[in-house]
């Protein structure tokens, strides 16, 4: 008795080969941007528990000490929002699709007022009291604040950006951070009703929407 040998033929194998290649085409496009999604996740997490640290700040009429030493009245009055020394957190490298890693004065500076970052990040953090000054009047100290966050986690030169707006109580929104273009421009974040959002962290740009 003949035996028959069974296989696929070389159109099966080409049409099994096409298949595979569309779905690839599908899904590692969907793929690249729910690890975008998930990266830029950070401004707003971060955002939100500097927020919270901000006002536990205000509520418990507390100094501030950075590493160790205390800042003085003139730089710091208890019972308003701290700038954290308007300093750029993480001072150090160049935004991209890298984490940047936190130097040890910036953690101080972040742990000064409570906040809690882990490890390094995709995001560079900036807050602004300009324009809504406490009384006394103290040089890191204000009533209101604005926190602004930025990166290129894709890559493509364009910030991707992130802001944070809490008006005094008179209703005024403090100046934006001063590194150039960042955060968007002043007054976007806000409401339909064209009201400053309350503790919500928002994104103001629309280069890096995933």
């Amino acid at each position: 008795m003949k035996k028959l040998t069974k296989g696929f033929t070389l159109i099966e194998l080409m049409i099994v080969v096409a298949i595979i290649g569309i779905l690839a085409a599908i899904a590692i496009p969907n793929f690249v941007k729910y690890q975008l999604r998930s990266k830029f996740s950070e401004a707003s997490s971060n955002l939100e528990g500097l927020r919270k640290a901000e006002e536990a700040l205000r509520q418990s009429e507390r100094r501030i000490t950075v590493a160790g030493v205390l800042r003085p009245v003139a730089n710091y009055v208890p019972g308003q929002y701290w700038n954290l020394q308007a300093s750029l957190l993480p001072a150090l490298g160049t935004i991209g699709t890298a984490k940047l890693t936190w130097a040890a004065g910036d953690t101080a500076n972040a742990n000064a007022l409570d906040w809690q970052v882990e490890g390094a990040t995709y995001f560079q953090y900036q807050v602004s009291i300009g324009g809504v000054a406490g009384v006394p009047v103290a040089s890191e100290g204000g009533v209101g604040y604005t926190a602004g966050a930025r990166s290129d986690i894709d890559g493509d030169s364009t910030n991707g950006q992130a802001a944070l707006a809490k008006a005094s109580a008179a209703g005024v929104s403090a100046t934006n951070p001063s590194v150039a273009a960042f955060p968007g421009t002043q007054g976007s974040c806000v409401d339909g009703a064209g009201t400053t959002v309350f503790g919500t962290p928002c994104t103001v740009t629309g280069p890096d929407i995933f």
